[in-house]
């Protein structure tokens, strides 16, 4: 689960641009590269804040099977066990808002937040062999859960502009959650045949975590932008179990995937803002160097 993180966000940062010298058109768009893709115009008819909405399914990522292990019980008994989690699929839905940054930066190009519901899902398969006067037996048992949060996040974006209409688009960001709905922490109710109340360990309510996202924008027309993404927690903060930010149910450990769709749909300018006054020339060009992020 780790692994995966890991691989996802060097993926990511190896696709954040590389800022070389200043250009010197006035026209200035999202990101250095192709500056004649117009994304976003500071000078254009909409304005840099909008309405986001994206949903999307939901995965649990495991590390499949645990190795054998040891259950200690009486001196002529010996019993070994494993677990065996996966995932099941389930969804979430969120809306919120976009703020395009005020001057054109080398990193940061804007920020979003959302607040929504997700509903995670999954199941766990315990194995136990009981050794006793040189027999085996083999007792099998599975449980599921589900947990549903109500959830905020705050994250900001680098864009890498492709082409006229095609996009990357990293983020880097936190989120707060709170279960609202599903299994309740230490209830095997669900858990049919061997469990082991010895090994569990539950999720609190709960949960503070570091995300990363990465998708491919693409622009529908001026002000309107759909983002396919993936999004997964890199580091776990509350409750704190050494960073890791995969949740804890029954006796294993889930990675929380979410494949994202976004809407974006940015608000146009006012058109009865009144007209800007300039004492002369220069001061006109200097108005219009910090519209374009010069």
């Amino acid at each position: 689960m780790m692994r995966l993180a890991v691989v996802v966000v060097l993926a990511g940062l190896c696709a954040f641009p590389v800022y070389g010298q200043k250009k010197k058109k006035r026209s200035q768009y999202f990101t250095k590269q192709s500056y004649q893709y117009p994304l976003f115009k500071w000078t254009g008819e909409y304005s840099r804040h909008g309405f986001q909405f994206n949903f999307g399914p939901t995965y649990l990522l495991t590390n499949g099977e645990t190795p054998e292990r040891d259950l200690s019980t009486s001196p002529d008994t010996n019993a070994t066990y494993t677990h065996n989690p996966s995932g099941r699929l389930g969804g979430f839905i969120e809306v919120g808002m976009v703020h395009i940054a005020k001057k054109r930066r080398k990193v940061i190009h804007y920020f979003d937040w959302g607040i929504g519901y997700k509903h995670f899902a999954g199941t766990e398969q315990t194995r136990l062999m009981i050794h006793r006067f040189g027999e085996t037996n083999e007792v099998k048992g599975n449980g599921v859960f589900d947990m549903g949060y109500l959830y905020g996040r705050f994250n900001v974006h680098n864009v890498w502009q492709i082409n006229r209409d095609v996009f990357l688009d990293n983020a880097l960001g936190f989120n707060v959650d709170y279960r609202l709905t599903g299994s309740v922490p230490g209830d095997n109710s669900r858990y049919d045949g061997a469990v082991l109340p010895q090994t569990q360990r539950f999720q609190q309510d709960f949960v503070a975590q570091l995300n990363y996202e990465l998708g491919v924008g693409f622009k529908i027309r001026d002000g309107f932008f759909i983002i396919p993404s993936v999004h997964t927690p890199i580091l776990g903060i509350y409750e704190w179990t050494g960073g890791n930010p995969s949740l804890m149910w029954y006796s294993s450990r889930y990675q929380p995937l979410l494949l994202k769709v976004k809407f974006v749909w940015l608000f146009k300018k006012k058109n009865n803002a009144c007209p800007p006054v300039y004492g002369n020339p220069d001061d006109e060009k200097r108005n219009q160097q910090y519209m374009n992020g010069q």
